[in-house]
């Protein structure tokens, strides 16, 4: 066992780098964001052991150090971004719940409780209890039917 560590402590920088460069190769191949951290370790450790002189116990920990903080920030800041960005979502893949509570201009008279209004750059069928509104109305959207009818009411500012 003391001939691993005595071998480790014997690495120069150059081979500290070679491994770094080993564990972000194979990053490209593995799931996930794991090995990256420890190739930066290892590029951190080149570095230190190019201007300092390190036990192998002492080499060992350092290493094992630096790789478990390079993970937590790594995770830490992954977390950060991902809960910066999850809010947004919340109708990533329901594209008439997003219109829920959005206000447009009816583009033709409402016949049988239904007619169309554009929404963006497309017309989506609306249904109402209201046979009264016309084109150019202004109707709130409140529900969603069949995932692709969108349920309004008249919109009355308040």
């Amino acid at each position: 066992m003391m001939e691993l560590f005595n071998w480790i402590t014997e690495l120069d920088y150059l081979a500290w780098f070679t491994i770094g460069l080993i564990f972000a190769i194979s990053e490209l191949f593995v799931p996930g964001v794991y090995l990256l951290w420890f190739g930066l370790a290892s590029f951190t450790m080149g570095i230190l052991v190019h201007f300092m002189t390190f036990t192998p116990i002492e080499t060992c920990v350092i290493f094992a150090l630096l790789g478990a903080l390079y993970s937590a920030l790594g995770w830490w800041t992954y977390a950060k971004v991902l809960k910066k960005t999850s809010g947004n979502n919340k109708y990533l893949n329901d594209m008439a719940g997003a219109h829920i509570g959005k206000v447009y201009n009816l583009s033709q008279d409402v016949v049988d409780g239904r007619a169309k209004a554009k929404v963006g750059d497309s017309f989506w069928l609306i249904q109402t209890e209201n046979d009264d509104l016309k084109k150019g109305d202004k109707v709130k959207v409140i529900g969603v039917e069949d995932g692709v009818i969108l349920k309004v009411e008249k919109y009355e500012k308040k």
